[in-house]
């Protein structure tokens, strides 16, 4: 269907239910024939249109959280094959939708928090996530000296100059420097 930018009650109807059914924009555009720029024209020109918009965004965002809940909670039958021929099903959960849905209903127990520190220099309350930061990070408050290779890699451009780095790559052979807790 060719998309066009001229809009018709039947065709906002299309695109406004397929939005409720969680499509994204570009496919309830298709669905409905319209252009994708016009349909954001029109929102910006159009309350009503904008109003009906963010209705069936919000209950998109209720039908995927109840899709979310279901396959946390209840999970889905998956097929197992054996030689190429289904035997049987499995049940599989999906354990990082329902780990997002408690961050989201249960913000301060399972969301990761991060304090920042107030104007006036009060402590700074941290709750770390990453296990291998936290022992790292408990190593250096006791005050041992901890060696860049123990640093993970993904942290090692955030504390070390990068001559430092360029020098480890060169020679492997060449003791590598401690690095002190600041």
């Amino acid at each position: 269907m060719p998309r066009h930018a001229k809009r018709s009650a039947a065709a906002d109807t299309v695109f406004l239910t397929a939005i409720e059914n969680g499509h994204p924009v570009r496919g309830a555009c298709r669905a409905a024939g319209y252009a994708r720029r016009c349909v954001y024209r029109w929102r910006a020109q159009d309350p009503a249109f904008a109003a009906a918009w963010a209705n069936a965004l919000q209950m998109a965002g209720d039908l995927l959280e109840e899709e979310a809940d279901r396959r946390g909670r209840d999970g889905v039958d998956v097929p197992v094959f054996h030689k190429g021929e289904a035997c049987g099903v499995k049940r599989k959960y999906a354990d990082g939708l329902l780990l997002a849905r408690l961050k989201a209903i249960r913000p301060e127990k399972y969301r990761e928090q991060v304090m920042q520190a107030k104007p006036d220099n009060q402590p700074v309350a941290v709750q770390l996530r990453d296990f291998a930061l936290e022992r790292l990070t408990q190593r250096l408050l006791r005050g041992e000296t901890v060696e860049i290779s123990e640093i993970p890699p993904r942290l090692q451009h955030l504390l070390l100059a990068p001559d430092i780095e360029r020098r480890t790559q060169e020679s492997v052979s060449t003791p590598v420097p401690s690095v002190p807790f600041p």
